[in-house]
């Protein structure tokens, strides 16, 4: 896969520069590391449309009273494998950290570890949270929803988002399986940045406003995203928007404000959980039997034209070493609005 055009900035660097940026608009130092980290490893990964771009929406939201730059996160109910978290008005990544290691600490109790988030705002890269499990021996699984941009199937009127899965599984090896995806056929950021650049987007990604499939990024903004699967996507995507927002007491359905208005604080629900392996099967078990199916899956028949079978997360996995090693391609659009942002918050950045 090709890279995108963009100067290469050392992952350190960008993450200082992003650490700089948010505490100069008064986020405290250890949530501006968090945050800075979930926007990085989002580009590390090549997840460009939840990194570092979002950054001046984040701090624009902060300096006019939308986002709370301090985010509070209290506890509105616990109870054994379960717990509901408020967030208060603040970022989604300092929630949804805060909830998955709620959901951790239970399952290692438990087995189990069940969570709820509500009132936070948008969280980035749910895979960041999901993989947190993974140094536990946990599955993590991450579900969030999203301000709406699709259509139920059959309709053209958005009503629920892409809203995002994330499941992540360790494997005993340095390649844990990774999956994560929206529900619809392409997260609505991929439209935008098409649309940004001028460029075309597949007729089988949208609709425009008036139902109809389009080529246009720009006339798919204004209409809705297409699930994957079709009828088996919407039905994944109503789910997701059940077990974050109907079950959590946060917006759901056309009541959630869009993360790109910027006259209004954004709110989303997000359903976190952790499964100890050891609860079912010993550790070594159940890296056997994974590593066993791996096997089966890589040494299955090839299509023609195919040299390998990835497993879920494995391209974001090689495309992250990569961009470790010789830095992360930062679009020249992307770069500039980072030095704008610095300079109306009165510094400058070392890049």
């Amino acid at each position: 896969m090709a890279e995108p055009e963009g100067r290469r900035i050392p992952v350190v660097a960008l993450t200082e520069a992003c650490v700089h940026l948010l505490q100069q608009a008064g986020v405290p130092a250890g949530q501006a590391a968090l945050i800075a980290d979930v926007c990085v490893q989002a580009d590390l990964r090549g997840v460009e449309s939840h990194g570092v771009l979002r950054l001046p929406a984040y701090i624009h939201q902060v300096t006019h009273g939308l986002l709370a730059a301090d985010t509070r996160v209290d506890v509105v109910r616990d109870h054994r494998a379960t717990a509901l978290l408020d967030g208060n008005g603040g970022f989604g990544q300092v929630a949804a950290a805060e909830g998955m290691r709620h959901a951790i600490h239970k399952a290692r109790e438990h087995g189990l570890g069940a969570v709820g988030v509500r009132n936070a705002s948008h969280f980035g890269m749910a895979a960041y949270y999901a993989m947190m499990a993974l140094p536990h021996d946990a599955i993590g699984i991450v579900i969030s929803n999203a301000a709406p941009s699709m259509a139920p199937w059959g309709g053209i009127d958005a009503i629920l988002g892409s809203n995002p899965l994330c499941v992540a599984i360790p494997t005993g090896t340095d390649m844990p399986i990774v999956l994560d995806m929206a529900t619809s056929v392409v997260a609505r950021g991929k439209i935008r940045l098409a649309a940004e650049k001028g460029e075309k987007i597949p007729a089988t990604w949208a609709l425009d406003d008036a139902g109809r499939p389009t080529e246009d990024a720009a006339a798919a903004l204004k209409g809705t995203l297409l699930p994957v699967g079709g009828p088996k996507g919407y039905g994944l995507s109503l789910v997701n928007d059940v077990l974050a927002g109907v079950l959590t007491g946060a917006p759901f359905g056309p009541s959630i404000p869009s993360v790109h208005d910027l006259t209004r604080p954004s709110a989303v629900g997000f359903y976190l959980q952790a499964i100890d392996i050891q609860a079912y099967l010993p550790l070594d078990s159940f890296f056997a039997r994974i590593q066993q199916l791996i096997a089966e899956i890589r040494g299955s028949r090839r299509a023609e034209g195919v040299s390998r079978i990835y497993l879920p997360g494995e391209p974001e996995l090689e495309r992250a070493r990569d961009r470790l090693a010789n830095g992360i391609p930062v679009p020249p659009p992307v770069l500039q609005s980072l030095r704008d942002l610095a300079a109306r918050l009165g510094i400058t950045l070392p890049l």
